[in-house]
């Protein structure tokens, strides 16, 4: 099931995947470490929050814990001298399996967040991109462009099973935080 609204396009990737974004018409985006067997997933939706708001839910990754399904621990371990996160890391767990993953990031405040993961016991590679513009005061364009290679080819097989769904919860549990955090800030 799809979040109502949003669109996830998927690309089996080689080494470059040509895209649409907000920010112009077009653009090449170059992937250079999946290795053949890696999948990229794209979805594009509007948000009813400000950009600031949900800029924050997404480079918050510390409160990722407390909305993202199977989402166990979420830390930073540094900032930048704006502020703004640099090193980041997830433990995902579901029933015995359990992993954790620390990213470097490179976020532009109120636009983008780009997370890498430096740990590659499970992934060739991983890499996470939100990228978010205003579509007016009070709603937000969201893109998130999720790319990775399992080391495994029945891992990468098994994935592409069940990548959209996975997407699909991922940006309705954003979706939900965002929400939740307006309406806080407007009390």
């Amino acid at each position: 099931m799809l979040a109502k609204g949003a669109r996830i396009q998927r690309f089996k990737s080689t080494s470059w995947m040509s895209s649409r974004t907000f920010l112009n018409l077009g653009r090449l985006t170059q992937n250079s470490e999946l290795k053949g067997n890696g999948q990229q997933y794209v979805v594009r939706k509007t948000f009813h929050q400000p950009k600031s708001v949900v800029y924050s839910v997404i480079s918050n990754v510390d409160k990722y814990h407390e909305f993202i399904p199977y989402c166990e621990a979420s830390f930073i371990n540094s900032r930048d001298s704006k502020g703004e996160p640099t090193e980041a890391g997830l433990t995902v767990g579901f029933k015995s399996f359990d992993e954790t993953f620390l990213c470097t990031l490179e976020c532009q405040k109120d636009k983008q967040v780009i997370a890498k993961s430096i740990t590659h016991s499970l992934f060739h590679s991983l890499l996470t991109e939100w990228n978010v513009t205003e579509a007016s005061s009070s709603k937000t364009n969201v893109e998130l462009i999720l790319s990775y290679e399992f080391k495994s080819d029945l891992y990468n097989q098994i994935s592409a099973l069940f990548a959209t769904k996975v997407t699909s919860i991922m940006i309705k549990a954003f979706e939900k935080r965002a929400y939740t955090k307006h309406k806080q800030s407007c009390k």
